[in-house]
């Protein structure tokens, strides 16, 4: 295994700043350090140029120059680290048979014209502007599509997040609601409906019943059979407070066990099949709503994935031997 050679942060990106105000302005200095290799990974550089290049992207030279020597120190950090991780992640991915073509990064640069108005001449002169050329776009758009690509497979597919993780999160987090609500979708037949005419005892309700009871899927048979506006998402309805649904609905609402098809429901504005996806309230078990359970989730993701982006650069810089020049 290769070992990563360490020096002094301080020193290295003082040093660093020197060498990148310098590439920045080459008629201050001789050519010869215009482009000085900056890192090494895995035998192959990252110079001045590439540095540069990388910055340029997020800022204009007069913008950069302009900003404290602490937080350019920052950037370019920043910036270095990004490109190390990249030339990681390249080889890394090789390894693993992951790779991007010729296609995909076509369709990437074809949308981002599209997406802004422009063609590839146009995109050229705005490049030139920030003192960058086609070629080196092109190549970071490719490294961006493998970053991407080598995430999603090696870390985002292992990420899992338990229902004990989400309730834990919650009660930790004073998450838990006391209020009561209901969670629900619906197949609804409106009183104007042809199926209305015989009631509960409607053809349609029958075959609903069959097909239930064979344990097919109550949202692909809303979507299906339900003449309401949310048959497009199943039947689903969202979370309601108690006092805010229909009385006859409401009160079977919170009597009927979760996740099992109610009996049909007489309102006055028609017919309605009922099936309760989520309860709170003070004595449910865990009062959690579908909405704050998914705003919990995402905060554990992205949890999840800051750390085992972190761990995954640890991991390649002990894999693969970076040098940071001095």
């Amino acid at each position: 295994m290769k070992n990563k050679i360490i020096v002094p942060g301080k020193i290295i990106f003082s040093f660093l700043l020197i060498v990148f105000t310098l590439s920045l302005f080459p008629h201050l200095t001789q050519a010869r350090i215009v482009n000085r290799v900056m890192a090494i990974v895995d035998n192959q550089v990252i110079t001045s140029m590439n540095l540069r290049q990388a910055i340029s992207v997020e800022y204009r030279q007069e913008d950069f120059l302009a900003l404290p020597v602490k937080e350019q120190n920052a950037i370019i950090k920043k910036a270095l680290d990004e490109l190390i991780d990249n030339l990681l992640i390249a080889r890394k991915a090789a390894s693993l048979g992951i790779g991007i073509g010729d296609e995909e990064v076509n369709e990437t640069i074809e949308r981002v014209l599209q997406q802004n108005r422009m063609d590839k001449e146009t995109l050229e002169k705005a490049l030139a502007a920030q003192n960058l050329d086609f070629t080196s776009y092109r190549n970071k758009i490719a490294s961006d599509l493998l970053k991407a690509k080598f995430v999603s497979k090696e870390i985002k597919s292992n990420i899992i997040i338990t229902q004990q993780e989400i309730l834990n999160y919650a009660k930790k987090h004073d998450l838990l609601s006391t209020e009561e609500s209901v969670t629900l979708a619906q197949i609804f037949i409106p009183t104007s409906s042809a199926h209305a005419a015989a009631g509960k005892d409607d053809e349609l309700w029958k075959d609903l019943h069959k097909r239930l009871k064979n344990d097919e899927n109550f949202f692909a048979l809303a979507s299906e059979y339900s003449e309401g506006p949310a048959a497009a998402k199943g039947g689903r309805l969202g979370t309601f407070k108690r006092g805010n649904l229909l009385e006859e609905i409401e009160e079977v609402a919170y009597e009927q066990p979760l996740n099992k098809p109610s009996k049909v429901i007489k309102t006055s504005l028609g017919y309605h099949m009922i099936m309760i996806t989520n309860r709170t309230g003070k004595d449910e078990e865990h009062s959690l709503t579908p909405e704050a359970e998914e705003q919990v989730k995402e905060k554990l993701y992205d949890e999840k994935l800051t750390k085992s982006m972190k761990n995954m650069g640890r991991d390649l810089r002990r894999e693969y031997s970076v040098k940071i020049m001095k």
